[in-house]
């Protein structure tokens, strides 16, 4: 089969879980024996190289957000189907998404998309830190621009065949909404090369205990909420436990104000910043913890959790009822702390309770580890993407009208309505959201110019587990 992958992130230039998740799809569909062309759009010139052979629409620099550029409908060459795909897999969250539809229309090729957004919970982060702070214009944001967002990517998903959902919390998110498409709920799966190797060496400071270390893995951005950890952390943690290690894998925009969040808190020596790091790095923090915490409530998925639970590290997370919510069973694999005005109490209470009893953190751990490989396995998972693309087609196939005439006016003005003008506009105004919100910060870490997760393309791991 031949798959396009539509993807914001062409090459893996800073670590976040769409793009490391679209290079696992590629790898893993490949050793099955499809061929995957990545779509996405050109990259900026501090990444690296696309694969050749790759579909790329020109781009604008997304002053917001690092390592993001911007798609547009352009080169016409990038809508001529030289490939000749069988099924188009969206993990766009930009407005590339429309490029599948509109393909559908064109060449007869089947879509479907893979939502990695929850709209209503991210929407907000958007807004310019000027703005942010002030609570009538989140609530604005929340209730007009953000419904406008929302019909725009239920617009783009009706136009295909399929949505892929990560956990039930969107599932019935888009039923609710009307999407009348089938909806499929598929977890992402866990890429073996990485995780499924043995631990490595211990990559924490020699100064943290053992048994007291509290690990997070993310993307320093203001949606991911850190600064609620690092907070719990000095306020309900170190009390208890003078001992305890909180280290903040990652890099980002807010890295500069969550490092000095931690100086002026006075719990440099007992916080960690250690950096962005290569993807097959994570699995050695994730293995030498004690508990992995989180307090993102703007989830489609999390991959970072089910990494973690694969790993044997117990989470401890905020009840988002979305992707974080779907991946631990409260009290067996970790616990889940409900949101609210004393969340960070909760936080704090929770761990100081895990890290008290370290037979209670080995046990969950074990049934964190047991319970991903039947959940995220990549063989479990790849199949379901499969059965997904199977009814893709024949979703194309009941609902296919008149075949698309390249000199009927009415077929061109009706994609231009649906598809070309609202990509075009939408996207415009991003950019200009962008640049008000201005140059992401990366005060110490530069986006990396190498392949973070650069891997061998077969490796024995994942090539043994398919012939198996």
């Amino acid at each position: 089969m031949r798959v396009a992958v539509l993807t914001d992130y062409p090459v893996v230039a800073f670590a976040n879980g769409p793009s490391l998740a679209t290079q696992s799809l590629k790898r893993h569909l490949e050793l099955r024996g499809h061929e995957v062309t990545i779509v996405g759009p050109k990259p900026g010139r501090d990444v690296p190289d696309v694969e050749p052979g790759s579909v790329l629409l020109d781009s604008v620099k997304f002053a917001g957000h690092p390592g993001v550029q911007l798609p547009f409908a352009w080169p016409p060459r990038a809508f001529k189907n030289e490939q000749m795909f069988d099924v188009i897999h969206s993990h766009a969250a930009s407005l590339l998404m429309h490029w599948g539809p509109m393909m559908r229309a064109k060449h007869d090729i089947p879509c479907l998309s893979t939502n990695t957004v929850y709209i209503p919970g991210f929407a907000q982060y958007t807004l310019p830190q000027q703005l942010y702070k002030f609570g009538f214009v989140r609530d604005f944001w929340a209730n007009v621009p953000t419904k406008a967002v929302e019909a725009s990517f239920a617009k783009a998903y009706s136009g295909g065949d399929g949505l892929i959902v990560q956990c039930a919390g969107l599932a019935k998110y888009w039923e609710d909404y009307g999407l009348s498409v089938p909806i499929h709920v598929i977890p992402r799966p866990i890429d073996t090369a990485i995780f499924g190797v043995p631990l490595g060496p211990d990559p924490y400071r020699s100064t943290f205990s053992r048994e007291k270390r509290i690990v997070s893995v993310s993307r320093h951005a203001r949606e991911k909420d850190i600064d609620k950890l690092i907070v719990a952390f000095k306020q309900y943690v170190l009390p208890r436990h003078p001992d305890a290690s909180l280290t903040l894998v990652g890099d980002g925009q807010e890295h500069g104000e969550l490092v000095a969040l931690a100086e002026a808190l006075g719990i440099s020596d007992r916080v960690d910043f250690p950096g962005e790091k290569a993807h097959h790095e994570t699995r050695d923090y994730y293995g030498h913890a004690s508990v992995f915490a989180y307090a993102s409530m703007t989830e489609t998925y999390g991959q970072v959790v089910s990494e973690a639970l694969w790993c044997g590290a117990p989470a401890v997370a905020l009840d988002d009822k979305m992707g974080v919510t779907f991946q631990v069973q409260d009290g067996f694999d970790g616990v889940l702390v409900q949101p609210g005005a004393d969340e960070l109490e909760q936080l704090g209470r929770t761990l100081n309770q895990l890290l008290a009893e370290p037979e209670r953190i080995a046990r969950m751990g074990a049934n964190a580890a047991r319970r991903a490989r039947t959940r995220v396995a990549p063989q479990v998972i790849y199949r379901q993407y499969e059965d997904a693309y199977g009814s893709a087609r024949e979703h194309l196939d009941r609902t296919r009208r008149e075949g698309f005439m390249a000199k009927a006016l009415p077929q061109w003005v009706q994609m231009m309505n649906r598809h070309v003008v609202p990509w075009t506009v939408q996207q415009c105004l991003l950019v200009a959201l962008g640049s008000v919100r201005g140059r992401a910060k990366l005060d110490k870490y530069a986006i990396p110019t190498q392949r973070i997760d650069a891997l061998p393309a077969r490796t024995e791991t994942v090539a043994q587990e398919f012939a198996a």
